[in-house]
């Protein structure tokens, strides 16, 4: 059965996408992505059919990963399709968590819960800061958290049924 994550941030044309790009990236490396779906969307509609911002298309090419996908907004299905709702820092876990439906089925949690010491569990918005290296900071954040996840949910319990 496929299981879905859906990355979270403000606008959907930083953060969230560059997360989105990076687990499918993983998931494909660990040869796990056709039981996984990875999408992203927006707390709010500001950058609604927008490509993310440039700088974040920028640092995901120099790794490797194009990106083209649209930004959008977190709809209610998202809470009941989705088997985890990652929000990029605390505001957007506390906003998904009052925005979710009383059906809501997703884990909404932090996405740097996983791998990622205290002091840098915040994935900060990058839009603000000028040039890329704040967008670079979030990648390897993204990676580090990512492949955390990916470890500790997805392999590990196919490690264990296999053993």
């Amino acid at each position: 059965m496929t299981k879905k994550i859906l990355m979270v941030c403000m606008g959907n044309i930083c953060r969230s996408p560059m997360a989105e790009a990076v687990m499918r990236k993983i998931f494909q490396r660990r040869g796990v992505d056709k039981e996984w779906v990875v999408d992203s969307a927006a707390l709010v509609g500001y950058h609604s059919g927008s490509l993310p911002e440039e700088r974040a298309l920028n640092v995901l090419e120099n790794h490797g990963i194009h990106y083209d996908k649209e930004a959008r907004v977190i709809q209610p299905k998202d809470f009941t399709e989705c088997d985890y709702i990652f929000g990029m820092d605390s505001d957007n876990v506390a906003e998904l968590k009052k925005i979710a439906p009383p059906d809501c089925r997703a884990k909404i949690m932090l996405l740097g819960d996983f791998g990622l010491q205290e002091s840098e569990k915040i994935i900060h918005d990058p839009y603000y800061f000028l040039g890329e290296a704040p967008f670079e900071e979030v990648y390897d954040k993204c990676v580090v958290a990512c492949k955390a996840f990916v470890e500790e949910i997805v392999m590990r319990p196919l490690e264990e049924a296999g053993s």
